[in-house]
């Protein structure tokens, strides 16, 4: 009697499992109606037969009964594990978002001072230019008491830094790599004593499926130029417009260089490198370009350094074309098809523009052969567990403004229909310039002007890909 009690409490505990598989399988929203059919026509089978083998008295069939159980107790527990991840992981990139701005206590190499201790009651440079500076400064004076001289401007600061006129200053971080532009090897010259970051919390507007409805639309892809946190803010050093039309399975990548010297959106036309708009935020990056280009922004999709590595080496490598012989990292691309590049490689491949006479603008089209490898690669399969460990990959290394449902949407489309997309690449085009920026108004620096009939080619190919 007490044998056929647990076994029927064991056969409830199984079947709850299921259920909760199933429920958790449909609130993913990826898994396309056949595959979560199928799964329970499974589940049905295994546990009929774990009932019917446990109900017998041979030992050898409560045996059988009791490894079919065990079996699909281990699928049942896997599968619920992969629908939570992926759930976890669409609730952390479209809900709530946060940026983090890096503050350093910069002094030069030479200098004396080892620690942040050593600066106790020293003289600091500051320049007061916003909130979140400011907020940055009340924490490293909770930390350290300190002096602070004001100046006008970073780049008064920083002179006096390297003429050592002042010994420490204060500086957002993402000014460094604006810095190491317009003064030689800057960054080699100065050391970090010490970082404070500062988040500040954004809310994601998203657009659920109810309003995105519409087969053609625009993605901007935001690859900035940091390892680690996604949140941090940074330049943006990738900028391309997938314009994509699910009608006819088409995706046009348009590239704009780093360097093109647009109008900052925010200000009165003053005009800076785009590169240099995403250190304002990602909105700023977005209103730039969709006045550059003259188009709407439906999504951002924001990555770094570390979420490509993760995503290709996931994939297990991709197969890229190069348009020329070169050599980047540790490994020599030929001109033609390289197979299977790791992470690293592939992100050598797409970073580099000293080996090319064309720099930037070849460096753009690398960056457009990688995305459509890793586009090819992702959409040639139709194993769901391709998607969930993916998204259990990139979590923490990827952003967007889409919302959860959207993507669902997606997924479940491409897992349903097994679309082969065609995609297509085109750049922007533009000369070589030295000019003011509005990032760096004391020294002309490298810019890039429009070539206008590229640009007007670009948002003709655009127009045509949406219509």
């Amino acid at each position: 009697m007490v044998v056929r009690m647990m076994k029927k409490i064991y056969l409830i505990v199984i079947l709850l499992l299921c259920a909760l598989s199933v429920g958790l399988g449909i609130q993913c929203g990826i898994v396309p109606d056949l595959y979560l059919y199928l799964l329970i026509l499974g589940y049905v089978i295994l546990f009929v037969g774990t009932c019917f083998f446990l109900k017998r008295i041979k030992k050898i069939f409560i045996g059988i009964g009791l490894i079919l159980s065990i079996f699909l107790i281990a699928i049942a527990s896997c599968s619920s594990f992969l629908f939570v991840k992926a759930d976890q992981f669409f609730n952390s990139i479209t809900n709530v978002e946060y940026e983090v701005s890096n503050y350093s206590v910069i002094v030069l190499n030479s200098s004396k001072y080892k620690e942040l201790e050593d600066i106790m009651n020293q003289d600091v440079g500051v320049v007061h230019y916003n909130d979140n500076y400011e907020n940055a400064l009340s924490k490293l004076k909770n930390k350290i008491d300190i002096q602070t001289r004001d100046y006008d401007n970073i780049f008064y600061s920083v002179n006096d830094l390297l003429n050592e006129k002042i010994d420490v200053i204060f500086l957002n971080e993402s000014y460094i790599s604006i810095l190491n532009e317009s003064i030689h090897s800057f960054e080699d010259k100065i050391r970090v004593l010490d970082v404070i970051s500062i988040e500040e919390e954004k809310v994601v507007k998203t657009e659920s499926v109810s309003n995105s409805e519409k087969n053609s639309f625009n993605v901007y892809i935001s690859g900035i130029d940091t390892y680690g946190s996604i949140h941090t803010v940074s330049r943006s050093d990738v900028n391309i417009i997938a314009t994509v039309n699910i009608y006819e399975s088409k995706v046009l990548l348009t590239t704009i260089p780093r360097d093109m010297y647009v109008p900052l959106a925010g200000t009165t036309g003053l005009k800076d490198k785009l590169t240099h708009s995403g250190i304002y935020g990602v909105d700023t990056s977005i209103g730039t370009i969709e006045n550059f280009l003259d188009i709407k922004i439906d999504y951002y999709v924001r990555i770094n350094f570390n979420t490509l590595i993760s995503l290709v080496d996931y994939l297990g490598g991709i197969d890229v074309y190069s348009d020329y012989d070169f050599d980047a990292g540790n490994r020599h691309y030929t001109k033609g098809m390289n197979y299977n590049l790791s992470g690293k490689e592939a992100l050598a491949f797409s970073r580099n523009r000293y080996a090319f006479s064309d720099g930037d603008r070849q460096r753009g089209r690398n960056q457009e052969k990688v995305i459509e490898a890793i586009i090819n690669k992702v959409t040639s399969s139709r194993d769901i567990n391709t998607y969930l460990n993916l998204v259990s990959t990139l979590e923490n290394s990827f952003q967007t403004n889409m919302s959860k449902e959207l993507i669902h949407k997606f997924i479940k489309m491409q897992l349903e229909n097994n679309y082969h997309w065609n995609i297509e690449s085109i750049d922007v085009n533009g000369y070589d310039h030295m000019d003011y920026t509005y990032s760096c108004p004391w020294q002309k620096l490298y810019v890039m002007l429009v070539d206008d009939d590229s640009l007007n080619e670009a948002k003709e190919k655009i127009k045509d890909t949406l219509e």
